[in-house]
């Protein structure tokens, strides 16, 4: 473990199952997620994870208790909860951005469950696609070649084609990750050496509250965006340019190193891939989003005040208001991995 880190570990497992050393771990915090859990463990285990170590993050809707009876599951508490600051060391003020627990826990599930051995952090939304027939140790084996140690996916916000359709959703106990899904169909990163990748689409989220007019909130929120630079490039050959809003690079495998940390969710200190991009899609406009937005709100739990959720219930609103869809002229559809290779998303694979 990075020593610097060593206060702040209070995981203790407590499942019955033990943590198997040689197996290729997944790791994930998890807080009421009984909406993909499902969904997220049997689309994982075609991929090749052979075990998955949980942070539980006081969840009550029924998921301790799933992963209690998952037999390749290995499930650790905190006395913390994500949304926790810390009071961080003068050594760690420089690296970490934020002094939020979330943060180190991410770390200290690598230091734990990956340190010199291959093995990918993700959330419970968030499931990375590959080839068909790929399995994430076919990958490590390319990674190895290229003597990389970490490996970027890029986050693609899923969406159905209408708000009709998302609100349908809204009482199902469980995600279709197959079903009607959509995203943004166009290159969004370019891998650089030794710095984070450079954004060339800002992702669906950015262009839908650019279309619903959203950006007029971000200085409410402390949201700064570029805004001269846009004026000077606003107008491009093929329309008008989308105003970044969120990241949508993160880390998400990793051969870790002694002496790695998370400096945020997105980021680490090390170098990542360049020739290896992994396509993520990211469940966000699903019929759990509803209720997301109302615990967000409620328990003031997630990034900046949860203000990404005050802009999704605005967002919601809006779309309601004027009979909104999700679509656009580049959106595609989930299918085949050939999908992310004609969007430009996926490379190296």
């Amino acid at each position: 473990m990075t020593h610097h880190l060593a206060p702040f570990d209070d995981l203790k497992i407590i499942s019955s199952t033990q943590p198997d050393p040689d197996a290729f771990t997944l790791c994930a915090i998890a807080r009421n997620e009984m909406y993909f859990l499902p969904a997220f463990l049997a689309h994982y285990r075609k991929l090749g994870v052979e075990q998955f170590a949980i942070l539980n993050d006081r969840s009550d809707d029924g998921t301790t208790e799933y992963l209690l009876a998952q037999p390749d599951v290995v499930m650790l508490p905190s006395y913390n909860a994500n949304g926790d600051p810390v009071e961080l060391s003068e050594t760690l003020e420089g690296l970490i951005s934020r002094g939020r627990i979330l943060y180190i826990w991410r770390s200290l599930l690598f230091d734990r469950f990956a340190k010199g051995r291959w093995g990918v952090q993700v959330d419970l939304d968030e499931l990375i696609h590959l080839p068909e027939g790929t399995t994430f140790q076919d990958l490590a084996r390319r990674l190895d070649a290229e003597q990389a140690q970490v490996a970027m996916g890029v986050m693609l916000d899923l969406y159905p084609a209408d708000l009709a359709t998302l609100a349908a959703q809204r009482d199902d106990k469980h995600l279709d990750p197959d079903t009607g899904w959509y995203f943004d169909g166009e290159p969004h990163l370019a891998l650089l050496a030794a710095s984070p990748p450079k954004m060339q689409h800002p992702g669906a989220r950015a262009r839908l509250y650019q279309t619903y007019g959203l950006t007029e909130l971000y200085p409410k929120f402390g949201i700064t965006t570029p805004m001269s630079r846009f004026r000077r490039m606003r107008k491009t050959r093929l329309g008008l340019r989308i105003l970044p809003y969120n990241t949508v690079h993160k880390p998400v495998m990793a051969k870790w190193p002694d002496g790695a940390l998370f400096s945020s969710s997105h980021n680490t200190n090390i170098a990542a891939s360049t020739q290896v991009l992994l396509p993520m899609p990211h469940y966000r406009f699903t019929g759990a989003l509803y209720r997301k937005i109302e615990t967000a709100i409620r328990e003031n739990s997630y990034c900046a005040g949860s203000r990404d959720h005050h802009l999704m219930a605005e967002l919601l609103k809006r779309m309601g208001e004027k009979k909104g869809v999700f679509t656009y002229r580049k959106s595609l559809p989930l299918g085949d991995f050939d999908a992310f290779r004609k969007g430009g998303i996926a490379l190296g694979l």
